[in-house]
């Protein structure tokens, strides 16, 4: 069970982190996600029922910058202290006021690109995400797979120091919840499969 558990981990974190940063523009500030190289933050996973000592320990770090068609993203190792799978690795940029994140993905030796947040929505509203047609998405398409071009995103909450938003992936069993905080980061994440994410603790270079 503790394997099954480990593998729906990991899996979720795949999908998570293709929904889930370089500053491209000095139009926003970024309060929400401190992007710097040695920035580090460690989780806590369990799902909603999970029995007390069941939980894994994640972690997520900045280990790097690099230049991806054209554009800069910081690459973040996230690492499964608790299980013996190999660590996976994703990449963020900041544009204005989105959070982009990239994956890539091995099946067809292609990187695939989703907005992850935007910050200066307000309580209550809604951006529509609508991604452009890639050869990627129209592999999936003729596969018969859900491409997840078409999602929404809304700010359940949002104060001073912290925005929660929901995003409708678009995607089978993708959908999320997550609150961040300024000069923090993400904090808590909670998908449709009842996996909570929730922050220990986080080193941040100086």
């Amino acid at each position: 069970m503790k394997l099954v558990f480990d593998i729906l981990i990991t899996a979720f974190f795949i999908i998570f982190f293709s929904y889930s940063s370089a500053q491209t523009s000095s139009v926003y500030k970024n309060d929400y996600i401190p992007l710097a190289v040695g920035n580090k933050w460690y989780y806590n996973v369990h799902t909603l029922n999970s029995e007390v000592g069941s939980e894994i320990s994640i972690t997520s770090e900045i280990v790097g910058i690099e230049i991806i068609e054209g554009k800069k993203y910081f690459k973040i190792k996230h690492e499964n202290a608790n299980a013996k799978f190999p660590a996976y690795y994703y990449h963020q940029r900041m544009s204005n006021d989105t959070l982009y994140t990239l994956n890539y993905e091995e099946k067809y030796s292609q990187y695939f690109e989703r907005v992850t947040a935007i910050f200066t929505l307000d309580s209550g509203e809604v951006a529509f995400v609508e991604l452009p047609r890639t050869d990627l998405t129209l592999k999936y398409e003729s596969e018969g797979l859900p491409t997840g071009r078409r999602y929404s995103i809304k700010v359940l909450n949002k104060d001073e120091n912290s925005i929660e938003l929901f995003t409708n992936s678009g995607m089978i069993d993708g959908d999320i919840t997550e609150i961040y905080k300024k000069g923090v980061g993400m904090t808590k994440s909670k998908n449709d499969w009842g996996v909570v994410i929730e922050l220990i603790d986080y080193e941040f270079s100086k």
